[in-house]
């Protein structure tokens, strides 16, 4: 289940303004799924709203701690996410897999972004 919540949370960053039925196919699931798991995750505390389609809204708060900015605090958020949903060894792998693999993951990301900035 969490991982189908980022997946519908990485669909929303990639390409703000999908509507329901949009992200919902774009994520593998039905609307009914799409609406519980964006509830889910606004609960785990990512913004996302709806306006002319899903996006991240901007955090304007000035009572309190941002929303998180960059790569770690989207990391972090996750990780909270994570150690919540699943028992602590389960967590502990899952967290120490990801540390393992991410350095690689990441530059295959980047590669592929300059590729299409570049070509």
């Amino acid at each position: 289940m969490l991982a189908r919540q980022l997946r519908i949370l990485a669909a929303v960053i990639r390409e703000p303004g999908l509507q329901p039925g949009q992200l919902a196919a774009r994520s593998r699931v039905s609307e009914r799924t799409l609406r519980r798991d964006l509830i889910a995750l606004r609960r785990l505390g990512y913004p996302v709203s709806y306006s002319d389609g899903y996006q991240l809204q901007e955090s304007l708060r000035l009572d309190g701690p941002e929303g998180p900015r960059g790569l770690g605090g989207v990391y972090e958020q996750q990780i909270r996410a994570l150690r919540a949903r699943v028992p602590a060894e389960l967590a502990e792998r899952i967290e120490a897999e990801l540390e393992a693999e991410a350095p690689a993951t990441l530059a295959a990301l980047i590669a592929a972004v300059l590729e299409r900035h570049l070509a």
